[in-house]
């Protein structure tokens, strides 16, 4: 009996169906979803609680395994080099379409005035958020991620700090040969265990955290806003959609499964990323999905999708280069190829410095890449925290998508490496 209730609460069109009655309850009783959203946020705070532990502990080992085991330039090549094609890829199709598209050339006096009666609010809402600053300057940005104090980099979710104390803690254990170090792993490597274990329990409960996410997230839209930015946000989705696809096709074709097959195997990662959008909070069960359903080796899934996830984003790429390229041509900036290579090299850089979550708590680097182009900060934050409930989910699918398929094609590479030294 709870093994069948089991299988029907993970079950896609259980799934289905509870986001599609969200969407409904959303649509018609708005107030009352708004008020019940706390419940959506409940479930996801749940899943937070997981994200930090499993991010530390999969990348102390993940670095652990690396350089006790002597692979540390097999990996870092092939990681870099995938990361460093997949973003300029991301970069040319975004900057071809923006082009195509056009977004903001030929926008109404009503519309700009919108903009710019907003742009007050989103500087009053980023000075109430505690432990946020606006960034327009990469190389303080860099100063203030160093883990001077890992306790309260944890404290204040600094992601890309925590990274770096992992991967220091994680190659310094590789390099040290004494016997306490294997005692240091098989701790972490049973803290990361519990916590997938208690991942795989609130998988369970998705239906319902899906459905209040959902409804409270369809009760917050702005439709004047959306009306008057539809063509930035099909655009956007337009290039995360090619994009999703071009991954899926990717890890089908490597692993040798139907492209429906790869989706059903992902569904939980894709819904949480949906649902929540976040994709830290995703990370937990597309690393399950992978090691259980692709059967890929743990070792490979507990380094790569933690270290990318932090910092491989092309959602955020993605945003930040369709709205720079909006803005542009709000102000009748001339785009020019000295302009197209600061906005990639300050879109990526964002991209790494962004958190996973949530677009208001990134909402803070996008001034790193605004302000070299001679755009206001401040109206790039409004109109990214003005879109951000329509395209925060489906970038947040992406950014799952995309280290997915970096995973595969990694543990790929490695099996038949392996081959070739037998």
């Amino acid at each position: 009996m709870i093994n069948k209730l089991k299988d029907i609460l993970l079950n896609h069109w259980t799934i289905l169906i509870s986001m599609s009655l969200g969407l409904i309850y959303g649509i018609f009783y708005p107030k009352v979803a708004h008020n019940t959203h706390f419940i959506g946020d409940i479930y996801l705070d749940l899943l937070q609680i997981t994200v930090i532990p499993i991010m530390m502990t999969a990348i102390i080992c993940g670095f652990y395994n690396i350089f006790h085991n002597s692979d540390s330039i097999y990996y870092l090549k092939r990681l870099s080099i995938l990361y460093l094609v997949i973003m300029i890829s991301t970069a040319v199709l975004s900057v071809t379409l923006s082009f195509v598209i056009s977004p903001g050339s030929n926008l109404s006096s009503a519309t700009i005035q919108l903009l710019n009666n907003g742009i007050g609010n989103s500087e009053s809402t980023l000075k109430n958020l505690n432990n946020i600053i606006v960034s327009d300057n990469f190389f303080s940005y860099v100063q203030n991620i160093l883990p001077v104090n890992i306790i309260r980099s944890i404290y204040e979710r600094k992601d890309i700090s925590i990274l770096i104390f992992s991967i220091l803690l994680g190659i310094a254990l590789g390099v040290t040969n004494h016997p306490n170090v294997a005692v240091a792993i098989s701790f972490f490597d049973g803290i990361f265990l519990a916590f997938m274990k208690i991942v795989n329990i609130l998988l369970y409960l998705l239906p319902f955290g899906i459905f209040f996410l959902i409804s409270g997230f369809i009760s917050n839209l702005g439709y004047d806003t959306l009306k008057s930015l539809f063509d930035l946000i099909a655009l956007i989705y337009i290039i995360v959609i090619i994009m999703f696809l071009i991954f899926l096709f990717i890890i089908s074709k490597k692993r040798k499964i139907h492209p429906l097959h790869v989706m059903r195997k992902l569904k939980n990662a894709y819904l949480i990323a949906f649902g929540t959008s976040s994709s830290f909070a995703a990370m937990p069960a597309a690393m399950l999905a992978l090691t259980n359903e692709f059967k890929i080796d743990k070792k490979n899934v507990e380094l790569i999708m933690p270290l990318g996830t932090s910092i491989f984003k092309p959602g955020i790429m993605i945003r930040s280069i369709t709205i720079a390229i909006f803005l542009m041509n709000l102000y009748h900036i001339p785009i020019k190829m000295n302009s197209l290579a600061t906005l990639f090299f300050t879109s990526l850089a964002t991209s790494i410095a962004s958190t996973a979550g949530p677009a208001i708590l990134s909402a803070t680097t996008f001034g790193i890449v605004l302000s070299p182009l001679g755009i206001p900060p401040a109206v790039g934050i409004f109109l990214l925290l003005s879109i951000e409930p329509l395209i925060d989910p489906i970038t947040s699918m992406l950014n799952v998508q995309s280290n997915c398929t970096i995973t595969v094609l990694v543990a790929k590479d490695e099996k038949k490496s392996k081959k070739d030294k037998i």
